[in-house]
Protein backbone atom coordinates (compact mmCIF):
# COMPACT_ATOMS: atom_id res chain seq x y z
CA UNK A 1 0.00 0.00 0.00
CA UNK A 2 2.71 1.89 1.01
CA UNK A 3 4.45 1.28 -2.11
CA UNK A 4 1.22 2.04 -4.42
CA UNK A 5 1.06 5.69 -2.38
CA UNK A 6 4.60 6.86 -3.25
CA UNK A 7 3.97 5.87 -6.73
CA UNK A 8 1.12 8.02 -6.83
CA UNK A 9 2.95 10.76 -5.40
CA UNK A 10 5.51 10.87 -7.92
CA UNK A 11 3.56 10.80 -11.20
CA UNK A 12 1.48 13.91 -9.12
CA UNK A 13 5.08 14.95 -8.92
CA UNK A 14 5.84 14.58 -12.29
CA UNK A 15 2.93 16.46 -13.70
CA UNK A 16 3.35 19.57 -10.97
CA UNK A 17 7.13 20.14 -13.23
CA UNK A 18 4.82 20.62 -16.34
CA UNK A 19 3.30 23.48 -14.41
CA UNK A 20 3.72 26.91 -16.01
CA UNK A 21 4.38 28.31 -19.65
CA UNK A 22 6.44 26.80 -22.34
CA UNK A 23 7.25 28.28 -25.46
CA UNK A 24 9.97 27.41 -28.58
CA UNK A 25 9.55 25.04 -31.46
CA UNK A 26 8.44 21.37 -33.11
CA UNK A 27 10.34 20.07 -36.10
CA UNK A 28 8.92 17.21 -37.88
CA UNK A 29 11.09 14.67 -40.61
CA UNK A 30 10.07 12.22 -42.57
CA UNK A 31 13.58 10.83 -44.23
CA UNK A 32 11.20 8.72 -46.82
CA UNK A 33 9.41 11.61 -48.21
CA UNK A 34 12.24 14.32 -47.52
CA UNK A 35 9.64 16.22 -45.59
CA UNK A 36 10.51 19.06 -42.91
CA UNK A 37 8.80 21.41 -40.83
CA UNK A 38 9.53 23.55 -37.91
CA UNK A 39 6.82 25.83 -36.18
CA UNK A 40 6.54 27.54 -33.29
CA UNK A 41 4.89 26.06 -30.15
CA UNK A 42 3.29 27.47 -27.13
CA UNK A 43 2.41 25.43 -24.06
CA UNK A 44 0.81 26.64 -21.25
CA UNK A 45 0.17 23.99 -17.96
CA UNK A 46 -1.79 24.29 -14.51
CA UNK A 47 -2.52 21.69 -11.74
CA UNK A 48 -6.72 21.75 -10.38
CA UNK A 49 -8.03 18.69 -8.58
CA UNK A 50 -5.15 16.71 -8.40
CA UNK A 51 -5.48 17.22 -12.67
CA UNK A 52 -3.08 18.95 -14.90
CA UNK A 53 -4.86 21.06 -17.75
CA UNK A 54 -3.47 22.21 -20.93
CA UNK A 55 -3.57 24.49 -23.29
CA UNK A 56 -0.97 24.56 -26.67
CA UNK A 57 -0.88 26.47 -30.12
CA UNK A 58 1.08 26.03 -32.90
CA UNK A 59 1.94 28.36 -36.01
CA UNK A 60 2.49 25.82 -38.58
CA UNK A 61 2.71 26.47 -42.46
CA UNK A 62 -1.40 25.43 -42.54
CA UNK A 63 -1.83 28.17 -40.04
CA UNK A 64 -2.94 28.46 -36.36
CA UNK A 65 -3.91 25.24 -34.24
CA UNK A 66 -4.86 24.98 -31.00
CA UNK A 67 -5.60 21.61 -28.16
CA UNK A 68 -6.27 21.48 -24.75
CA UNK A 69 -5.55 18.34 -22.57
CA UNK A 70 -6.09 16.81 -19.35
CA UNK A 71 -3.96 14.51 -17.61
CA UNK A 72 -4.46 12.51 -14.55
CA UNK A 73 -3.72 9.25 -12.45
CA UNK A 74 -5.81 6.40 -13.60
CA UNK A 75 -4.90 2.63 -11.68
CA UNK A 76 -1.49 4.32 -10.70
CA UNK A 77 -0.58 5.03 -14.46
CA UNK A 78 -0.80 8.42 -16.22
CA UNK A 79 -3.24 8.97 -18.90
CA UNK A 80 -3.57 12.23 -20.92
CA UNK A 81 -6.84 12.95 -22.96
CA UNK A 82 -5.83 15.53 -25.98
CA UNK A 83 -8.60 17.49 -27.38
CA UNK A 84 -8.17 19.06 -31.16
CA UNK A 85 -11.19 20.60 -32.47
CA UNK A 86 -14.36 17.81 -32.17
CA UNK A 87 -11.60 14.80 -32.08
CA UNK A 88 -9.83 13.90 -28.38
CA UNK A 89 -6.83 10.99 -27.96
CA UNK A 90 -5.65 9.27 -24.79
CA UNK A 91 -2.54 8.65 -24.33
CA UNK A 92 -1.26 6.16 -21.40
CA UNK A 93 2.18 7.73 -19.84
CA UNK A 94 5.02 5.50 -18.16
CA UNK A 95 8.07 7.11 -16.05
CA UNK A 96 10.91 6.38 -18.19
CA UNK A 97 14.64 7.29 -17.95
CA UNK A 98 13.97 10.45 -15.92
CA UNK A 99 10.84 11.61 -18.45
CA UNK A 100 7.10 10.26 -19.26
CA UNK A 101 6.99 7.94 -22.26
CA UNK A 102 3.53 8.24 -23.87
CA UNK A 103 1.87 5.44 -25.88
CA UNK A 104 -1.78 5.41 -27.63
CA UNK A 105 -4.15 3.99 -25.53
CA UNK A 106 -4.92 1.51 -28.16
CA UNK A 107 -1.87 -0.26 -27.28
CA UNK A 108 -1.97 -2.22 -31.34
CA UNK A 109 -0.27 1.43 -32.35
CA UNK A 110 2.28 1.47 -29.70
CA UNK A 111 4.62 0.38 -32.18
CA UNK A 112 3.85 2.72 -34.96
CA UNK A 113 3.35 5.99 -32.48
CA UNK A 114 5.41 7.15 -29.34
CA UNK A 115 6.42 9.83 -27.74
CA UNK A 116 8.89 10.67 -24.60
CA UNK A 117 9.14 14.06 -22.66
CA UNK A 118 11.47 14.95 -20.45
CA UNK A 119 11.99 18.31 -18.72
CA UNK A 120 15.97 19.07 -18.58
CA UNK A 121 18.54 22.15 -17.10
CA UNK A 122 20.42 23.05 -20.89
CA UNK A 123 22.21 26.26 -21.43
CA UNK A 124 21.04 27.36 -18.06
CA UNK A 125 17.21 27.44 -18.99
CA UNK A 126 14.31 24.56 -17.70
CA UNK A 127 13.41 22.82 -21.07
CA UNK A 128 10.68 20.82 -22.29
CA UNK A 129 12.43 17.87 -24.90
CA UNK A 130 10.17 15.58 -26.45
CA UNK A 131 11.03 12.84 -29.00
CA UNK A 132 8.80 10.58 -30.71
CA UNK A 133 7.53 9.31 -34.13
CA UNK A 134 4.39 8.45 -36.21
CA UNK A 135 3.95 6.23 -38.62
CA UNK A 136 1.95 7.05 -42.17
CA UNK A 137 1.29 5.71 -45.18
CA UNK A 138 2.33 6.72 -48.70
CA UNK A 139 2.62 5.56 -52.07
CA UNK A 140 5.24 3.96 -51.54
CA UNK A 141 4.26 2.08 -48.20
CA UNK A 142 4.55 2.95 -44.80
CA UNK A 143 6.72 5.78 -43.37
CA UNK A 144 7.83 7.52 -40.14
CA UNK A 145 7.41 11.33 -39.20
CA UNK A 146 9.87 11.85 -36.64
CA UNK A 147 8.88 14.77 -33.64
CA UNK A 148 11.65 16.79 -32.08
CA UNK A 149 10.46 19.36 -29.34
CA UNK A 150 12.67 22.07 -27.83
CA UNK A 151 10.38 24.61 -24.98
CA UNK A 152 12.02 26.68 -22.92
CA UNK A 153 10.08 27.45 -19.25
CA UNK A 154 9.20 30.91 -19.43
CA UNK A 155 7.97 32.80 -16.26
Amino acid sequence: MLSSLAHAEGLLDTMRQYEGRWVGHFTLHSAATGYTETFSVEQQYWMANDKLHGVAVTDRASGMESSRSVTFILEDKLVSEITRGEKTERYLGVLHENGVLWLPEKMQRANDHQLKETIVVEDGELRLKTEGFDTFIYQEGLAHIVYRGNLIFKK
